[in-house]
């Protein structure tokens, strides 16, 4: 699974983190979660809880990446139907030597499986965290 996003740490587990207005929003798709204050958002199966940054124990960005022959790529999606990662960089020097297409002003794209490239993640401390506990 790709991660990318906002995410935080509450009673020692990780939730997706949401925001609206400066309300902050744990988001859930366990039903066990009503338990613990989350209330049903809408006929999907998410859950969602309102909390303050000073309940959080973390909260940080996940930013996913893949090197492919020494470049670095963001993971700009995945299609799980053909099971490939859309790879995205800037660096012009990659187009020669690696097969890839232009994509937007300045950037080139590639599409590999998923399962021939590693996906790492950067997790950017967010909301005052300093990262300690990632």
């Amino acid at each position: 699974m790709i991660r990318k996003g906002r995410f935080a740490l509450w009673d020692k587990r990780e939730f997706e983190l949401a925001s609206y207005q400066r309300q902050y929003y744990l988001q859930s798709a366990d039903p066990l979660d009503l338990r613990n204050g989350f209330v049903k958002n809408g006929s999907n199966q998410v859950y969602i809880k309102t909390i303050s940054v000073e309940e959080l124990e973390d909260a940080y960005e996940v930013i996913p990446y893949g090197m492919i022959e020494g470049y670095r790529f963001a993971v700009e999606g995945y299609d799980e139907k053909t099971g490939k990662v859309a790879l995205v960089t800037n660096n012009p020097f990659v187009k020669e030597r690696i097969e890839v297409r232009p994509y937007g002003e300045f950037q080139y794209i590639i599409e590999i499986l998923l399962e021939d490239i590693v996906i790492e993640e950067d997790r950017v401390p967010i909301l005052g965290f300093d990262g300690l506990y990632t």
